[in-house]
């Protein structure tokens, strides 16, 4: 990639000051990478703590609903379906190093009605919502970790892109011009030591005096 800047010395002063704005951006994108690296592995120890939990209560859950069986039969399981209303889901968000990100998990569950039948059904009931509100938070920190781990992979190439590739040509354009000018310079020095300074005209030299 070749950087195009003015000529000159202005030229060096340009590339100079865009050396010193990718500089600065490589340092907030390397503070951006550590905090969202420290993240991901903070969201990942949630993840696989709420995971390990979600799948306890189901396991919970599924053991109360073979207990309603072998005590009620399927049709004791079907009028409790019936009888027990639905759940609602609830996020809030936060914003956090530019990503949005699941803060808070909630899950309304219906009233616990009184069901017919064996007192298994209503301890499966208590037992599904149980894991149903663990499964929702365990949604939530799967969400967050996934965009963050997103960000974290976009954040890196964006760093990659700055720090290796658009510093080095930087250095690479400064240094070459540098060598153009002190070039230009020795050979302007040259030519005033052996054609000597230049007089305007219409001034006499030291020599007509």
């Amino acid at each position: 990639m070749r950087i195009r800047y003015p000529p000159g010395r202005s030229g060096r002063l340009w590339l100079m000051e865009r050396l010193v704005v990718a500089q600065q951006a490589a340092g907030i994108l390397h503070r951006k990478h550590q905090a969202l690296r420290h993240e991901e592995s903070r969201l990942a120890a949630l993840a696989e703590q709420s995971g390990a939990t979600w799948a306890a209560t189901v396991r919970d859950a599924e053991i109360w609903q073979r207990r309603a069986m072998i005590l009620g039969g399927r049709s004791g399981l079907r009028a409790a379906a019936t009888a027990v209303d639905p759940a609602t889901a609830r996020l809030r968000w936060r914003t956090e190093m530019g990503v949005e990100l699941p803060a808070e998990a909630s899950c309304e569950l219906p009233s616990t009605p009184s069901i017919p039948g064996t007192p298994a059904l209503s301890a499966a009931a208590v037992a599904y919502g149980r894991a149903l509100q663990s499964g929702v938070e365990h949604a939530a920190v799967t969400a967050a970790k996934s965009r963050v781990s997103a960000e974290l992979a976009l954040t890196q190439r964006r760093l990659r892109a700055v720090r290796d590739r658009w510093i080095p040509q930087l250095h690479v354009t400064i240094a070459e011009l540098e060598v153009r000018l002190d070039e230009r310079e020795r050979e302007e020095l040259t030519r005033t030591r052996l054609h000597g300074p230049t007089v305007p005209i219409g001034q006499p030299s030291q020599e007509s005096r």
